[in-house]
């Protein structure tokens, strides 16, 4: 009899198949192009079950941008499970408030008011729901090749390609080319309640607002009484090297929704936050968005002390700094690699470099992980190789992630030959 003899990476994915999806473990090797298993991580590394080491670019869409394992933010949650636990989210909450009145003092003026919830998706829905409450419309403009989730409202907002099996999707949702201020306000009409985009658009391959774009969408959303909403689940919590990457156009929302980053890398947990004009609703409708296990005690307690650590000046000064050394590396690999290297997109550590096809994009995401980088390429733009690596990355580990990189380019270039 032969006994079959299984790493644990081969051993976790064969319970994968048989457990959960057998699907989902070969998009795993399609997409990742090995068969990893996540083991142990901490600061900006990651290994697989087998011991294998990686700098992780991914960081789980935003969720790491602490880095892995945090300490203080496994404190706080070791500190508080002496006596707190998930709370009633019918009952009012005194860490609850404190949380709420801290996330507001971190925001704009005006942006005094939250809702929890556990997802960004979720969030969304209550930003959507938030603004034809508040407005009496239906109609919700978004950008084309937007990710904001995959339930309800933000499933609706998806490319087709993701959405044809689920039909029928929630009404009302109108999707625009990025950009185009113009054709934004020819599709205006009365039934308009609000605009939803992301700041800078993550799973399109970190495409930024062109010139004046977000200050002609306040002063279409002023004009016409609708409501403003910016989705910063991937953008925010210092990303782009601002608490709220809308900082870096001076445009305020009436609404911006937040997560992945809130939770520290340890506890789901995300949030809208509004002002004064949607607050006649919410008085009105106080359980608009019940919600189990939104703005619970303990994730209560993590986002406090992540939004403590998210806003050091010391940590999105670094954010700034480590993108500027990024984006000097990824040119210095343009001009080496001309053939299959197209460009470069970058804010703080929001990045990517933009390959030649996404057949090349392909091979260099295979080739990255190769080379002990996690990193996939972009959703909606799947030539572009998305780079965000946690936010406390070192200058040394910059420089790693680059030496890695090089040669996982050069890989590429010489499978693409």
């Amino acid at each position: 009899m032969t006994i079959e003899m299984l790493t644990p990476s081969q051993a976790a994915s064969k319970l994968t198949a048989a457990h959960i999806s057998a699907g989902r473990v070969k998009a795993m090797h399609v997409t990742a192009g090995v068969g990893l298993v996540q083991g142990p991580a901490k600061g900006v590394v990651l290994s697989d079950l087998d011991g294998n080491t990686y700098i992780d670019c991914r960081s789980a869409g935003g969720v790491f941008n602490l880095g892995h394992a945090r300490e203080e933010i496994a404190e706080a949650i070791a500190n508080a499970v002496a006596d707190t636990d998930m709370g009633d989210w019918m009952l009012l909450s005194g860490i609850r408030a404190s949380t709420a009145q801290k996330l507001a003092s971190y925001a704009p003026d005006g942006l005094d008011y939250v809702q929890f919830a556990v997802t960004g998706s979720e969030a969304v829905e209550v930003a959507c729901k938030l603004a034809r409450g508040t407005t009496g419309r239906q109609t919700i403009i978004t950008m084309e090749k937007a990710y904001h989730g995959f339930s309800g409202f933000s499933l609706a907002t998806a490319p087709a390609s993701i959405t044809a099996p689920y039909g029928p999707l929630t009404p009302g949702i109108l999707p625009m080319p990025h950009g185009d201020l113009a054709v934004v306000e020819a599709a205006i009409d009365g039934k308009t309640a609000a605009i939803l985009l992301e700041t800078v658009q993550g799973s399109a391959g970190v495409i930024l607002p062109p010139e004046g774009y977000l200050r002609g969408l306040r002063a279409l959303c002023d004009k016409y009484g609708i409501m403003l909403i910016f989705d910063e689940v991937q953008a925010g919590l210092g990303r782009t090297g601002k608490l709220f990457s809308f900082e870096n156009w001076g445009v305020v929302p009436d609404m911006v929704v937040i997560g992945k980053a809130l939770g520290g890398g340890y506890y789901p947990i995300s949030a809208c936050i509004y002002n004064a004009r949607v607050l006649d609703f919410v008085n009105d409708h106080p359980l608009a968005h019940p919600s189990t296990f939104s703005g619970s005690e303990i994730g209560c307690v993590v986002a406090q002390k992540s939004l403590e650590l998210l806003s050091d000046p010391e940590l999105l000064d670094n954010v700034m700094a480590m993108g500027a050394k990024l984006a000097a590396g990824y040119q210095a690999l343009l001009d080496r690699f001309p053939r299959i290297l197209r460009g470069y997109r970058q804010i703080g550590l929001f990045t990517g470099i933009d390959t030649a096809s996404s057949e090349i994009g392909k091979q260099l995401r295979h080739a990255a992980v190769r080379n002990g980088l996690i990193s996939f390429t972009a959703p909606f733009r799947p030539e572009f190789l998305q780079i965000w690596p946690p936010l406390t990355i070192t200058a040394a580990e910059i420089d790693e992630l680059l030496l890695r990189l090089g040669h996982a380019v050069q890989e590429a270039s010489e499978t693409t030959i």
